[in-house]
C-alpha cells in the first residue's frame, strides 16, 4: 500500500512532490504527503519532468482529465515526449518490482530457519511485498 502511492504519483503527467520516508525497520515509504523524518525526492533532473503546477486550481482529484479538461494555458506535450516519459515510469516501476520480489525471496528463505517472534515479523514483510508487487504489477499494466 505504501508503495502504491508511488506508483499513483508516477501515473500523473506532471511530477508532484514526492517525499521518502525509511522508519526503524529500513520499510521504505513514498509519499506525496511530509512526514515527520522524510526527505523531499528531487526529481526535476529526470529526462521528461516538468515543474509541477501550482496548487490553487480547482481540481477534486477524483474526476478523470475528459470530466475537467485541460485549461487553454496547460503544457502541452507531444506523443513522442510522452513516450519516453511512459518509458522511464514504466522502468522506474520495473526496477521497484525487482527490489520487492528480492525482499520478498528474502524474506521467504529466512523464514523456514527464523524464531516464531521473528517469523511473524517475516510473515508481515511478506504480506507487504506481496501487496506492493500487486499494486506495481496493476500500474505497469496501465502503461501504454
Amino acid at each position: 500500500m505504501k508503495r502504491a502511492l508511488l506508483a499513483l504519483l508516477l501515473s500523473c503527467v506532471a511530477m508532484a512532490d514526492i517525499y521518502k520516508h525509511v522508519d526503524a525497520e529500513g520499510r521504505v515509504t513514498y509519499s506525496n504527503v511530509p512526514m515527520k523524518g522524510a526527505k523531499r525526492i528531487d526529481m526535476s533532473g529526470l529526462p521528461g519532468s516538468i515543474p509541477a503546477p501550482r496548487s490553487g486550481g480547482s481540481s477534486s482529484g477524483g474526476s478523470r482529465a475528459s470530466a475537467n479538461p485541460s485549461p487553454a494555458d496547460f503544457p502541452k506535450v507531444d506523443s513522442a515526449t510522452q513516450r519516453s516519459r511512459d518509458l522511464n515510469r514504466r522502468q522506474l516501476l520495473q526496477d521497484e518490482m525487482a527490489s520487492e520480489q528480492r525482499l520478498l525471496e528474502q524474506a521467504r528463505t529466512e523464514l523456514s530457519k527464523a524464531t516464531p517472534e521473528r517469523a511473524a515479523k517475516l510473515r508481515d514483510d511478506m504480506m507487504h511485498s506481496e501487496k506492493n508487487i500487486e499494486m506495481l504489477q496493476k500500474e505497469i499494466n496501465r502503461i501504454k
